[in-house]
């Protein structure tokens, strides 16, 4: 900028008829390069502190999204809760995983909402969560979720930029190398996805709690590049966004969720490693999933910068829950909103929460309309049934889920063709 202004002055003070041209020329480039510096300064460079009590840069790690882009509302939602002196628990994150599920929780004031994978292969296909889904199904629940929430902001809402809650997506692996992420993010994006998850399993993935020991991860440097690319196809598809709306748009668009599965595969140290590398690349929210304690998700935090977006994922697998706030017979704690907020993270995420009601629902009712009194497969008659139910209030077991969705059934099949 510096070098163009100074021809113009040469150009000025020499006078010359011959220079007019390429005056004009080097002014139109002038003003052409200060608007696009304008915009790329708001991407990059952070806000002066004596802007920092309007815009949140005090408290938060990036900009502000641009109002028209599907994240503005997660920021929002994240500074209001963080500038709150009255939070004293985590921000509820409800695994959703259609779009009526979604509706409801939206009706009842939910502050964010998460489509999640588990949920998109239980509801829609009846098939567990092992990688068997594809982009196609991902997208088209999340564009129906995304219209069935769309300006159904609860009036126990406090957030006044939201008009609906904004949508995280489980995106899985990225559904394949560099051209599948880059199809992956921009089609989410386009869906209406605020976030995407993008996590380090070998493809095709299984769901982590369901895993357990036997989960495969890539190495470090593959998890690394996979959220680089993961960044970088977001940058990619919102710079051409900025092209269409003539740079009216400013800011970064979609986030995205950096995610770790490494835990039972390769050590908690490894998780501290891979989430630290994953903040240094400009991650929008770190997410660790399936820690074992208390403890390491204090560390967690504790190694982190205190700005980063944090999320906890927890399932409740068992409904008998005991005083220490551990399923019966689990070590690993299953932590409160309030516990997770005393902990330092932002997001209490319970994936498959809403899927275990429908499962306990819809199995206690198809139990009393067909007169079935046990859980045996007999399937001989219908006796002493009128029709009538009386409303049933159930949650299922995790593992009544996972049998549900028919994970038995894939647990033998690969244990008798293990075809990797």
């Amino acid at each position: 900028m510096n070098i163009l202004l100074g021809i113009i002055h040469q150009m000025i003070t020499t006078g010359h008829a011959s220079c007019r041209w390429q005056l004009i020329f080097a002014l139109a480039a002038a003003v052409l390069m200060s608007s696009k510096f304008t915009c790329v300064s708001s991407l990059s460079t952070p806000p002066s502190s004596s802007s920092s009590s309007t815009d949140g840069s005090t408290i938060m790690p990036m900009l502000r999204p641009s109002p028209q882009s599907a994240s503005h509302a997660l920021y929002s939602t994240i500074l209001q809760h963080r500038s709150s002196a009255q939070s004293s628990s985590a921000i509820p994150l409800a695994g959703v995983h259609d779009a009526l599920s979604a509706k409801i929780f939206a009706h009842h004031g939910a502050p964010a909402l998460f489509l999640s994978g588990f949920g998109v292969s239980a509801s829609l296909l009846g098939i567990p969560d092992a990688g068997m889904t594809n982009l196609v199904e991902m997208e088209m629940v999340t564009r129906n979720v995304y219209s069935a929430v769309r300006g159904l902001s609860s009036s126990t809402t406090t957030n006044q930029d939201a008009s609906s809650p904004p949508l995280i997506v489980d995106g899985d692996t990225g559904y394949g190398g560099a051209s599948n992420m880059l199809r992956t993010i921009s089609t989410l994006s386009r869906a209406g996805a605020a976030a995407i998850s993008i996590e380090d399993q070998i493809f095709p993935k299984k769901c982590t709690i369901a895993a357990g020991s036997k989960i495969q991860i890539v190495n470090r440097e593959e998890a690394v590049e996979r959220v680089r690319g993961a960044i970088g196809a977001r940058d990619l598809y919102y710079e051409q966004q900025q092209q269409q709306h003539s740079n009216e748009l400013c800011g970064k668009g979609t986030w995205i969720v950096a995610r770790t599965d490494c835990r039972m595969a390769y050590g908690f140290d490894e998780v501290i490693e891979r989430c630290l590398r994953f903040e240094e690349l400009g991650a929008e929210i770190i997410y660790a999933e399936n820690l074992q304690s208390v403890e390491e998700y204090q560390q967690l935090r504790d190694r982190l910068d205190s700005r980063t977006v944090t999320m906890i994922a927890q399932v409740q697998e068992s409904l008998n829950v005991d005083n220490d706030g551990t399923g019966a017979g689990k070590k690993k704690p299953l932590l409160t909103l309030q516990e997770i907020a005393e902990l330092g993270f932002d997001l209490g995420l319970f994936g498959v929460t809403p899927l275990q009601c429908v499962v306990g629902a819809l199995d206690a009712t198809a139990k009393q309309f067909l007169g079935r009194s046990t859980d045996d497969d007999d399937r001989q008659g219908i006796t002493n049934t009128t029709g009538i139910i009386t409303p049933p209030r159930a949650m299922a077991d995790f593992s009544d889920v996972k049998r549900v969705v028919g994970f038995d059934e894939l647990e033998r099949f690969e244990s008798e063709f293990p075809c990797n």
